[in-house]
Formats: C-alpha cells, sequence, structure tokens
C-alpha cells in the first residue's frame, strides 16, 4: 500500500468565508499507515495529503494546486514574503500551507 499521510484537523485553522484550512509547514505532525507519527515536519511536501477530523472520522484529500508568495507590509515598510503551497479537496476546499518566509 502507499504510504498516505494523515493530519489532525485540528492543526489547521479554518477559514469559511474563505473556505480555506491554513497551516504552517513546520507545524504539521502527519500520522502513517501504521498508526506512527512521521519524524519530520510536513514530510508529503507536494504529494497528496489528508485532513483528519478524528472526532467525527471524516477525512478529505488534498492534491497540489499552484504555489504564490505573498508580502506583508507593517506599518507602510516591506516586511517579509511568505511562500505558499495551495492544495485543493476534490469538492473544492482550500488548504493553504506556508512553506517558508524570505
Amino acid at each position: 500500500m502507499a504510504q498516505q499521510f494523515k493530519y489532525d484537523i485540528r492543526q489547521f485553522r479554518w477559514v469559511k468565508e474563505l473556505n480555506t484550512f491554513f497551516a504552517t509547514a513546520w507545524d504539521l505532525v502527519a500520522w502513517m499507515n501504521d498508526g506512527s507519527v512521521h519524524p519530520e515536519a510536513f514530510p508529503n511536501m507536494k504529494k497528496q495529503f489528508y485532513i483528519k477530523n478524528y472526532r467525527t472520522g471524516n477525512e478529505r484529500r488534498f492534491r497540489f494546486v499552484k504555489e504564490f508568495e505573498v508580502a506583508y507590509n507593517y506599518y507602510g515598510k516591506f516586511n517579509h514574503i511568505e511562500t505558499i503551497w495551495q492544495f485543493e479537496s476534490e469538492d473544492g476546499i482550500l488548504c493553504d500551507i506556508c512553506i517558508g518566509e524570505n
């Protein structure tokens, strides 16, 4: 069986108005097929993964869509740029993962 990467829904921030989950890659802990925890943060990289609600048993598969950058300006001055990998579920829910800051 191919390795499946599953993340607990509680690791993500949900914004209903954007229909999007948000997380930072370095905070994501993946569960492996055998029930163990993967030793690295966000091990799937751009491969598909699942977000599972362990309370309800529901889960959704997310696949990579695109990469983009977001620039942050505070008090009118440039602060930093974040690189985002965007994934999408089969029913149109987005998941934006911050993979680093420049």
